[in-house]
């Protein structure tokens, strides 16, 4: 899948979209299809998601690793993880940032930045598939965060 880079604007001070992109429970609550965060380590995160590709549901798990945060307005991830199929799974590696920039009237503009690559005979496919749902799920993760911070 190509790099992503979205941005939302929120109605919520610097300091309470910090609190809630570095808190990966309540973070995890916002992405569609996250059903379990796990800690691992201050920097360490498991995660079960189940998404839709095509007409069936797929599970995914990845560890993922903060590799740098610069309180409150920049965090780095990577990661690695498995795509289940029937049949197949494929190796997924992960790249992230999320920037926070302050706005006036207690607005924070939260810029997301993400890789995720698929390995494997039909890793092609996948990122392809993924990559043309990627504006409904973002849709519904930019919902969710509006919620959780308003």
């Amino acid at each position: 899948m190509p790099e992503i880079s979205r941005e939302i604007i929120v109605k919520a001070t610097l300091q309470e979209t910090w609190e809630l992109v570095s808190d990966m429970q309540r973070f995890s609550l916002c992405i569609p299809g996250c059903k379990e965060v796990r800690t691992i380590s201050e920097t360490e995160f498991d995660w079960k998601l189940e998404t839709k590709v095509l007409r069936t549901t797929r599970k995914a798990t990845a560890r993922t690793r903060a590799v740098k945060m610069e309180p409150p307005t920049h965090a780095e991830f990577v990661g690695e993880g498995r795509l289940f199929e029937r049949s197949n799974h494929y190796k997924l590696t992960i790249t992230g940032t999320t920037d926070l920039e302050a706005m006036a009237d207690d607005q924070t503009r939260i810029i997301f930045t993400g890789d995720v690559r698929a390995s494997g005979l039909g890793g092609a496919v996948i990122e392809k598939v993924a990559a043309g749902q990627m504006d409904s799920l973002f849709e519904e993760f930019e919902s969710n965060i509006k919620k959780a911070l308003e």
